[in-house]
This record gives C-alpha cells, structure tokens and sequence, in this order.
C-alpha cells in the first residue's frame, strides 16, 4: 500500500534487526504491549510469526526499506478485525503513523469490505487514543486486566469505528 510519504510492505527476513532493537527497548513493551526480545533468534521468529498474518505489514518511508513501524488488521470475532501499531520513536509526529493508519483503514473498509475496525490501547497510551479519534474511532469500554493477576499489570481502552462513521485523513 502507497501513500505520499510511507508504504506499507510485508515483513522482510532483514526486518528482525529492528524488531529486536523495539523488543530490547521498554518503551515499547509498557506503552503498548510490544514483545520483548531478548535476541536475534527471537526477532527472527517473531518476523515469521509477522510473514505468516495476511495483514502484517511494516512501515517504511517512501524511498528506504527500512522500518519505521508496524501496522496490522487481525480477526477480533466472526464480522470484525482490530488494528494494531507501532511507530519507532524516532518517527513520532511527523505524520507518518496518521498516513499508515489512513492507508490501512482505507484497504479495510474498500477491499475488505468491513463494517468495523476495532483497536485497543493501553489507557495511559495517550498519543494512539487521540488519533484513533481523529478518524472517529470511538471508545466503547475499558477492561482492567491488573483484576486478572499475576499475569496482566495494565488496563486498556477499546474504540470502535463503523465503516459509515470514518473520516478519511
């Protein structure tokens, strides 16, 4: 998928190295949940784990292949899918995740041909809350995992947006 300034492509076997440097880096794992890696065997595995989802996809800068993010859709229940994502830290506010998420609600709702999307942010994730409202998602409840313990410590905040209620970017 094209767009004015990013692409998005499927994961490549020489993605792992950036995989591993988000996996090693906290930030990641307590804004949103990324995995963390411990090595490159990992990584590598999780680039697979990426390879084998129809619509896992890393996000790149128009003229570079290297990854400035990820982005994907994956199945919530029988009729809807979630979106997902992750933008190098680097790369914040600069638009790019604005344009990726645009491009990805695009293909979801025209050649998917979904009624909704779905996404899920960790309640303290401030920055994706707001874009996601931006293109009209709206929030529709939060669940308190830390009830849950000793595996979860977060809570997380779901938004829906219905194909009728999306503002294109």
């Amino acid at each position: 998928m094209q767009g004015e300034r990013v692409y998005l492509r499927p994961f490549e076997d020489s993605d792992a190295a950036k995989l591993l440097e988000w996996g090693q880096n906290s930030r990641y794992h307590d804004l949103a949940g990324f995995a963390q890696y411990q090595n490159l065997g990992q990584a590598k595995q999780a680039v697979r784990q990426y390879q084998c989802r129809p619509y896992s996809y890393a996000i790149c800068k128009n003229g570079s292949d290297r990854p400035i993010g990820l982005i994907e859709l994956y199945q919530r229940d029988l009729v809807s899918m979630e979106v997902g994502f992750l933008l190098d830290e680097k790369a914040e506010g600069q638009g790019y995740m604005t344009e990726s998420l645009d491009l990805i609600l695009r293909f979801a709702f025209a050649d998917l041909h979904l009624q909704e999307v779905w996404a899920g942010c960790y309640d303290g994730n401030l920055k994706p809350q707001k874009l996601l409202r931006k293109f009209g998602f709206t929030e529709k409840y939060e669940v308190d995992y830390r009830k849950i313990p000793p595996f979860f410590n977060f809570s997380a905040k779901y938004y829906l947006l219905k194909a009728t209620q999306w503002h294109r970017i």
